[in-house]
């Protein structure tokens, strides 16, 4: 025992020594240090390939790029949710920070159909700039097409007019092989949304998405959207106080996204800018408690609709510990004892088709 003991000192003194002489000749040597720089990027360049090949198949695929409102903090990015279905991907906003996390998440923005807005409040559109440019340079095959209600042509017209310069710029530096000028830009797709019921905003046969106006006043046009593919399906509310077109647009759907804010939180927050004398924030804080849903409420929705599963985002304000978390379920399993999330950024929940299985992870 003792000479086993002796061994394995030996051993981890001499792997520290070697480590030790390691890292000096890492510190020393510049060809080293580009071999070992090398090595990492094609290991990183390898993986993002796989995952980015990893996506959609014969899946409905979900990855949420951002889940924060923009009471925001902490590191969540404002809201934006990819949604991929066989060759299809479409992004559905697209607010601050979002298109990083869509990066790191390995999707494949080379491929990226189109974005689907659900309204046009900044924190669901500020990343459109960067998500053009990060596509595009991946390769997208065509400009980049914006789908929403009335007014999106004026979003997209204002984007192109702020970043036609670097359109341009980009163009001229890295030549039309590279970032070809015919695929630079926005396109708007506007479409009207019936007071009830739904519209199809696209069909290819296969993956059929919905859209569906909700209660956002004084936003109008406020819209969801309801994705089916293959006898698997998701809705995302949009930003929304309780709104029955919801319960009737996921009615059995595999999966409910649903906004929320904490009644209770937001009020203390509410009250706590007041007494720091930020009166005029506290009040702007306090005002957004009228046309968003509270967890409960979308509980209830959930029910009605009779959705399997409910995932919770558009978190206001940032659940950014536990016990907040904890704050933000209260009262939920009361009401609902089927599966409810909050999301995270990064969570990534698949849809196999031919079933019923549904696979989570972060």
């Amino acid at each position: 025992m003792k000479s086993s003991l002796r061994y394995l000192t030996l051993a981890l003194i001499v792997l520290v020594i070697l480590a030790a002489l390691f890292f000096a000749a890492l510190r020393l040597s510049p060809s080293l240090q580009d071999r070992v720089v090398a090595r990492a990027l094609n290991q990183i360049m390898t993986s993002q390939m796989q995952t980015s090949a990893y996506y959609g198949g014969d899946n409905l695929d979900i990855v949420f790029c951002g889940t924060a409102s923009p009471m925001g903090g902490g590191d969540r990015a404002q809201q934006c949710i990819a949604v991929l279905a066989g060759d299809r991907f479409f992004i559905v906003d697209s607010g601050a920070r979002s298109t990083a996390k869509a990066a790191a998440a390995g999707l494949p923005l080379r491929r990226l159909d189109g974005v689907l807005l659900t309204h046009f409040h900044s924190d669901h559109i500020s990343s459109l700039g960067e998500l053009h440019l990060l596509s595009w340079a991946q390769g997208r095959p065509a400009q980049l097409k914006v789908y929403g209600g009335d007014g999106v042509a004026q979003v997209v017209d204002g984007f192109n007019l702020a970043y036609g310069l670097d359109y341009g710029y980009r163009t001229a530096h890295h030549g039309e092989a590279i970032m070809p000028s015919q695929n630079a830009g926005l396109k708007a797709h506007a479409f009207a949304v019936p007071d009830e019921g739904m519209v199809e905003v696209f069909n290819d046969g296969e993956l059929v998405i919905s859209a569906f106006k909700v209660l956002h006043e004084p936003v109008r046009p406020a819209i969801g959207y309801r994705f089916d593919y293959r006898g698997r399906s998701v809705v995302i509310s949009g930003d929304t106080s309780k709104s029955e077109s919801v319960v009737a647009a996921a009615r059995d759907t595999d999966i409910l996204i649903h906004e929320v804010l904490q009644p209770n939180l937001v009020n203390a927050t509410s009250r706590a800018l007041e007494d720091a004398g930020r009166a005029q924030l506290g009040q702007l804080i306090r005002d957004t408690l009228d046309y968003h849903t509270s967890p409960v409420e979308a509980a209830d929705i959930a029910n009605r609709a009779n959705a399997n599963w409910l995932v919770f985002t558009h978190l206001a304000p940032n659940p950014a510990n536990g016990l907040i978390e904890g704050i933000f379920m209260r009262g939920v399993d009361t009401v609902r004892t089927a599966p409810t999330l909050i999301a995270q950024d990064g969570m990534f929940i698949r849809l196999p088709v031919g079933g019923e299985i549904i696979e989570m992870r972060e």
